[in-house]
């Protein structure tokens, strides 16, 4: 678990950008068998909120470990 206070933000945006990407990938894969309309935008989400994920994730780890 986090031991700093920026490990608990990051923690909690790596959350929040991990529940955002599995939206946005389920939309995208609901539209894929024409389920629901496609956007343009929904892909623009689905990287972003991937990327946001991975930089999170890489500065979570790089704060947490120990010297």
């Amino acid at each position: 678990m986090p031991q700093t206070l920026a490990g608990w933000i990051l923690f909690a945006l790596i959350l929040f950008f991990g529940g955002a990407s599995i939206a946005t990938a389920v939309k995208l894969i609901m539209s894929a068998f024409g389920k629901t309309s496609q956007s343009r935008l929904e892909f623009y989400a689905a990287y972003i909120f991937g990327a946001l994920l991975v930089v999170a994730t890489a500065l979570f780890i790089w704060i947490e470990t120990p010297n």
